[in-house]
């Protein structure tokens, strides 16, 4: 199995208000910028290697052995029979040095959608499935308001899709959604309960498709709905 941590010596998440961001969801910056350190990460017998500016993963078969967010050591997992993330077969693309630290978005052909997709990392030599590399990061740009949908491929680039909300699983063809504004939608979205910008969720989260300009709720007798639109 395949985790990855943000390194976060120095950086904590802002702790924010709910009824605030309910209130008045500002437009915030999806940029990881943890401005973390990876001291210790690859080092000799650490089982860990670079993943990214900011994040380091530990070897197929190996997990953390601490918590500590500034802890990179990985110990043996013996949970994991298979050692290399799961029952998945790793993309069919090239994984050598020009690839090193690449993430891509696999989505499931039969289920697409963040819920099914999976997320792997070339770490040099072949395909290792990263797991948690969403929640991770999602976590380094939200904080305790946000959560992860999964993954996704967004202008041909690898992004973790990070919503706003309590982040419960839901039906969304049973949830009874509302407008708490002319912008917010408070409903399900991939199966998770959202309360997030439909301009955003249009727009940035293409949660309604690729393309779009702006979005608004709008609700009717029975639920409602973010309306997406190309032209405003």
């Amino acid at each position: 199995m395949f985790a990855a941590k943000i390194a976060q010596q120095r950086w904590r998440a802002p702790v924010l208000a709910v009824a605030g961001l309910v209130a008045c969801i500002r437009t915030p910056s999806y940029e990881a910028d943890v401005g973390g350190e990876r001291r210790g990460c690859g080092e000799p017998d650490s089982f860990s290697f670079e993943l990214s500016d900011h994040s380091c993963a530990c070897e197929a078969g190996y997990t953390w052995c601490s918590e500590d967010l500034d802890d990179f050591r990985c110990c043996p997992d013996e949970g994991d029979e298979l050692g290399d993330g799961g029952d998945a077969a790793p993309p069919d693309l090239p994984c050598g040095r020009e690839q090193l630290e690449q993430l891509i978005c696999v989505e499931d052909p039969d289920d697409p959608g963040p819920e099914q997709s999976r997320a792997w990392a070339c770490n040099g030599e072949r395909w290792i499935e990263a797991v948690g590399v969403a929640d991770f990061e999602c976590a380094a740009r939200l904080g305790s308001v946000g959560f992860s949908y999964g993954c996704g491929t967004i202008d041909g680039r690898f992004v973790a899709l990070c919503g706003f909300g309590d982040g419960g699983s839901c039906d969304v063809e049973g949830f009874v959604a509302s407008c708490r504004d002319e912008d917010i939608l408070d409903g399900c979205v991939w199966g998770r309960r959202t309360v997030d910008r439909c301009s955003r969720l249009c727009v940035e989260l293409e949660a309604f498709g690729p393309g779009f300009r702006g979005g608004a709720c709008i609700e009717d007798d029975s639920s409602a709905s973010c309306v997406c639109c190309s032209d405003c």
